[in-house]
Order: C-alpha cells, then sequence, then structure tokens
C-alpha cells in the first residue's frame, strides 16, 4: 500500500502541476506530503480519497478527448481466447 501511495501521490502532483499545488489542493502540509510519498507514514484515507479524485477525474476528462471509435480493450480480446476454448 505504501508503494501505491507514492504513485497516486505523484501523478495528482503531476496533474496539479507540481507539490506545492498539490499540498493547497489535499489542505496538507508538505512535510506529511513528503512522509506519505516516501513511504514513511501511511495516508490518512480522506487524502487518499481527495488523490484517487485528482486522478480518476482527470482520467475521465482525457477519455472524453479520446477519439478513437473502440475500446481501448479491443486488442487485448483478440489475445486471448474465451475459457473453455483455445487459442488459434
Amino acid at each position: 500500500m505504501l508503494a501505491l501511495q507514492g504513485k497516486l501521490l505523484g501523478r495528482a502532483a503531476e496533474i496539479c502541476g507540481g507539490w506545492s499545488a498539490l499540498c493547497v489542493r489535499l489542505g496538507v502540509e508538505g512535510h506529511s506530503l513528503k512522509l506519505w510519498v516516501d513511504g514513511k507514514a501511511r495516508l490518512p484515507e480522506r487524502v487518499f480519497l481527495k488523490a484517487a479524485d485528482i486522478v480518476l477525474e482527470d482520467d475521465i476528462a482525457r477519455a472524453a478527448e479520446d477519439r478513437r471509435g473502440a475500446p481501448r480493450i479491443a486488442h487485448l480480446q483478440q489475445d486471448s481466447a474465451p475459457a473453455g476454448e483455445s487459442a488459434r
């Protein structure tokens, strides 16, 4: 979990425009953020949920701008056989 929280916070910082902006958005102090990013302390649930919202909102906005007509997973369906069938 500690490695995941560092990745989540790093991605959220990219979206917000840096660590300082992320601190403001999350309503936390920089020293706490550093402890969480470094995996030295567990991220509080409320902060985890706010960071997850930042990342998910960005992903949803990017997906809405995606101009592809087919789902992203379409190529995976061709590569794997359904249960009970052998791959060709």
